[in-house]
């Protein structure tokens, strides 16, 4: 009877691996069930979670997520979102190499002091103060910047993206035979832009022009400071098709 007993129980614990191994074999299945269900990510629905994400988080910065893929979302001026369709969008790649070369140019040249570039959800920003650009209640350019114009061009000749030209003012009352107030100012900053960049080559039908005046300000407008960043023109370079709608254009008032 003992001699029994000690096969069966001899029996049993041979058998044991055959648990381990099984375990082992399910464990792999559900490893490469994972492996399989990530590798097959809808990327477009990735796209639309991180362009939310960007805008929710802070609105016009985006987030450097290098998915390859193409944007869904392209602001509406400085407030809100609206969705393109994906015909109409344009695989950022290259966009991102442009802002890559402007930012170098940028510090190449020594003017951090007075052009900012910024990688955002609707597009490239390049952000140039208007003391570089005009004189004090002017939208002529100064010749001193239409150097600084030109060194940009190239730029967006390498590209067929859309550019929007943003004119934007502080809060103190502008009152000129010329200028009756900041939207007249801001307009023509902007559509001076936009006539000097045609001048250089820049397809017409890409570029379109926006006036803020003193409405969409990025500092209080409580100090002398603060105003001059408030005063300043955007050039940006959309990374949708489907340019902001154009409310100045380039014949101008």
């Amino acid at each position: 009877m003992r001699r029994t007993r000690h096969k069966g129980s001899s029996h049993n614990n041979n058998e044991r691996w055959l648990l381990t191994y099984s375990d082992l074999i399910t464990l792999l299945m559900i490893f490469f069930v994972i492996m399989f269900a990530m590798s097959q990510i809808d990327q477009i629905k990735f796209n639309a979670l991180k362009m939310s994400l960007q805008a929710a988080l802070k609105s016009g910065t985006a987030i450097p997520i290098n998915s390859g893929s193409t944007s869904l979302i392209q602001s509406a001026g400085q407030g809100g979102a609206k969705i393109g369709s994906p015909s109409a969008l344009i695989k950022p790649s290259k966009l991102d190499h442009i802002y890559q070369q402007v930012r170098k140019y940028v510090d190449q040249h020594d003017l951090q002091d007075k052009v900012a570039v910024v990688d955002q959800v609707r597009g490239v920003q390049i952000t140039l103060r208007d003391v570089v650009l005009f004189n004090t209640g002017e939208a002529v350019i100064r010749p001193q910047a239409q150097g600084l114009l030109a060194g940009l061009v190239p730029f967006f000749q390498r590209i067929s993206n859309p550019i929007v030209i943003e004119g934007y003012t502080d809060n103190v009352p502008i009152h000129t035979a010329l200028y009756p107030s900041n939207w007249e100012l801001s307009g023509a900053r902007a559509v001076g832009v936009v006539r000097f960049l045609i001048s250089k080559g820049v397809d017409p039908s890409r570029l379109s022009g926006v006036a803020y005046g003193q409405y969409h300000p990025v500092a209080p407008n409580n100090t002398p400071y603060n105003r001059q960043q408030n005063r300043r023109v955007n050039i940006v370079i959309l990374r949708n098709a489907q340019s902001t709608k154009t409310i100045i254009s380039p014949s101008g008032p």
